[in-house]
């Protein structure tokens, strides 16, 4: 059988391109395609460079979420001009130990697109997820030159964000070479910044905001969003990576679909035409997947083509989504273990999942 293979990451354990070579382990016999995908968050870079030959790597030091240095990549094509910037490469939940929302600080994120801008880019994608950050993009916009000010009248630092003291904003230093690019925001988080689909509702919790300090972060950033003279806090995606995408709307940016660029990038739909299977997966797949997520969206793409799909996933709460043609999803822990036991086992877990499966499929095929 043909069989397509398209993983997104399973988040701390597996990239995209690690994943999809689990899988392949398990379908010897099979020819099998490797697409590697990511919905704007982990492995988006990834992704592009592998379908982008021409493509080189930049490393450089940054900043990174508390001021501490790390090196961070990003993609750069000579030929076109272009970076690709994935926000969870500088400033990433895989970065810490320990979460930190009030404190955590996108700057490092601003510093690599502060080099592609002085490299002389023409147009720069950000791809968003995966980050640490609840800071509206303030430190992007500070290492892009931007200040921000408090009440006395003071310039406010990048570490800590120190959000609640923001009460002006200053456009005056910002890169001229900002106003001369193409921004582009990839990702599939459609929240708007603040209310109970926003930045701290919905992804606070997940970088360690407690559930009792949600109702005022939101208003925090609502009031810090109220400094900017152009209102984007409703946009698509203007929550994600905690408000990195309402920071981009204030440079000009627009949005695009990640999985939608993907999918572009690798040429996945002429490899479904002549598919008998897809095969997607992330770390969790839940109701939350399907509001935009990689795997939801192949699904979708794939039953347009009438090809079915499985879905395997370190953590479901989902059996099957047959109206997208996703017969059945499988979680890969085959036995009780913590999740620190699974993460790290989560490649030989995940091919030993195909493998149950498939033998069932080939024995009825």
């Amino acid at each position: 059988m043909r069989i397509v293979v398209a993983m997104d990451s399973f988040k701390g354990s597996l990239t995209s391109v690690e994943a999809n070579r689990a899988v392949r382990e398990a379908l010897a016999g099979h020819d099998v395609v490797e697409v590697p995908v990511s919905d704007g968050g982990e492995g988006f870079l990834d992704a592009w460079l592998l379908t982008h030959r021409h493509a080189e790597v930049v490393t450089q030091d940054v900043l990174s979420l508390d001021g501490t240095l790390r090196q961070a990549r990003y993609g750069w094509s000579e030929r076109t001009r272009e970076a690709v910037i994935e926000v969870a490469e500088a400033s990433g939940l895989t970065l810490v130990d320990t979460l930190d929302p009030w404190r955590y600080s996108s700057y490092g994120t601003g510093l690599q697109i502060r080099h592609a801008l002085e490299r002389g880019a023409t147009r720069i994608t950000v791809g968003l997820g995966g980050s640490a950050t609840v800071d509206g993009g303030k430190g992007l916009l500070e290492a892009l030159g931007v200040h921000f000010f408090d009440e006395m009248g003071h310039v406010i630092e990048p570490f800590p964000h120190q959000l609640e003291r923001v009460v002006q904003v200053e456009w005056t230093g910002l890169l001229p070479e900002a106003h001369r690019v193409e921004w582009r925001i990839a990702s599939d988080v459609t929240n708007p910044l603040l209310g109970q689909d926003g930045a701290a509702a919905v992804f606070g919790p997940q970088k360690g905001l407690a559930p009792e300090d949600v109702v005022r972060y939101d208003e925090l950033l609502a009031a810090y969003a109220r400094c900017f003279e152009r209102d984007f806090t409703n946009k698509p995606g203007a929550g994600a990576a905690g408000g990195i995408g309402f920071a981009l709307y204030q440079l000009g940016a627009v949005y695009v679909s990640g999985i939608e660029e993907a999918v572009r990038w690798s040429n996945l739909e002429e490899s479904l035409r002549t598919a008998d299977w897809l095969i997607t997966g992330e770390g969790r797949f839940d109701e939350q997947s399907l509001h935009g997520k990689a795997p939801y969206g192949l699904a979708c793409l794939a039953h347009a083509y009438g090809v079915p799909t499985l879905v395997f996933a370190g953590q479901t709460e989902l059996i099957a989504v047959p109206d997208v043609g996703i017969e059945a999803v499988f979680p890969i822990v085959s036995r009780v273990m913590t999740l620190e036991e699974a993460m790290q086992q989560a490649a030989p877990l995940l091919t030993s999942a195909v493998s149950r499966a498939f033998r069932l499929i080939d024995k009825d095929a």
